[in-house]
């Protein structure tokens, strides 16, 4: 979204699906935005597309989901294809290339060769069409794997129903709805996409017991849930290897920040702010590190490093409703400590009065 031709304001989506009724754009209507090359005729509909995707988050997960790189898993089926080898499409150009092209006039040509002319125009389109299909089909197969990814059923099930204040990787922007909460009660109703993800990755791991990801993903899923203490094992167990990332330390600080806030215990959240931390050190431009970040310094009573913290997520958030939360929380954290700078200000002014307050009577 960052690389739109045209700086201008960007008009209101109107597309063609909006035509039939729809409220979103089709697959294929997403591909101008999608192409590096886009000629300037362009910049009215891919602003158009921007537009959409700033105000609509299911279509703004779409298109993150577009721009990422394929996971392992992802790349392993596309080469299963036979259209994604490189010796399919070297055959197919070369079939393309001995195709005969006719100069001479249809009045010079006799029968035969006017039928000739005809099969070969024929082959022509057809392969042509035959290799656009199959291109169309690896990316149609690409963009559904990516949107049914236990990843993204996660980040959904979040989106849909956003119980505590920390972020989740992936996850589109949501508000916080406490007084929904059902989670970790006494009711078993759950989110039909935390469900089916939870479901992939349990066949996912009894192929694979051991694999980093897919227990990751589990963890996060137990978060979810409210099952903190077996996430925390998890997550706890893949940190002491020698492969940690940010996004794991996050997933296990959020598992000790809202354990700690479930049961009040001050080890758990200062062991989430100083996996929070060393998070920071490895990725300092995540907007999604420093928001969680910023969050738990305040929930610690850190109110300076939380306002230095958020001053420099907003500098690298480029979601806007993100944003508009990162300045609401800072707006109100600069609120509380000019409220403390005039109290402990009037108090310094009367020190006689609060001496003679704390003098014990004779």
């Amino acid at each position: 979204m960052e690389n739109r031709l045209s700086q201008g304001p960007a008009p209101a989506w109107t597309g063609t699906s909006a035509a039939d009724g729809g409220q979103c754009p089709k697959a294929d209507e997403w591909l101008p935005l999608l192409n590096g090359d886009a000629r300037p005729v362009q910049d009215a509909q891919v602003d158009a597309l921007l537009a959409h995707a700033a105000e609509c988050g299911k279509c703004a997960t779409h298109l993150r989901m577009l721009t990422a790189e394929p996971t392992e898993e992802e790349t392993a089926e596309l080469a299963g294809l036979v259209s994604f080898s490189a010796e399919w499409q070297r055959n197919l150009a070369a079939e393309l290339a001995r195709t005969p092209r006719q100069q001479l006039g249809p009045m010079r040509l006799g029968p035969v060769k006017m039928d000739r002319l005809k099969a070969s125009k024929t082959y022509l389109w057809v392969g042509s069409g035959l290799a656009a299909t199959l291109m169309i089909g690896a990316v149609t197969f690409f963009w559904w794997q990516r949107a049914n990814s236990p990843e993204q059923m996660l980040a959904e099930a979040y989106s849909q129903s956003r119980t505590y204040d920390l972020r989740m990787p992936g996850a589109g922007f949501a508000e916080v709805t406490h007084e929904t909460h059902l989670r970790g009660g006494g009711s078993a109703r759950e989110s039909s996409r935390l469900l089916d993800a939870r479901a992939r990755i349990e066949r996912k791991l009894e192929n694979a017991p051991e694999d980093p990801h897919w227990l990751e993903l589990e963890a996060r899923a137990d978060i979810q849930e409210e099952k903190f203490d077996p996430a925390i094992e998890i997550l706890d167990r893949l940190v002491a290897t020698e492969t940690v990332t940010a996004g794991l330390l996050v997933d296990d600080a959020s598992a000790y920040f809202e354990r700690g806030s479930l049961t009040g215990s001050e080890t758990d959240r200062a062991t989430a702010l100083e996996n929070l931390r060393r998070a920071d050190e490895m990725a300092p431009d995540d907007p999604l590190v420093l928001f969680n970040e910023a969050v738990v310094m305040e929930d610690r009573g850190q109110a300076m490093n939380a306002v230095e913290t958020w001053n420099r997520y907003l500098k690298f958030e480029r979601d806007p409703k993100w944003l508009a939360e990162g300045r609401a929380r800072l707006q109100a954290l600069e609120q509380k400590l000019n409220q403390l700078k005039t109290h402990q200000g009037r108090a310094g002014q009367h020190p006689g009065t609060s001496s003679v307050m704390r003098a014990p009577a004779v």
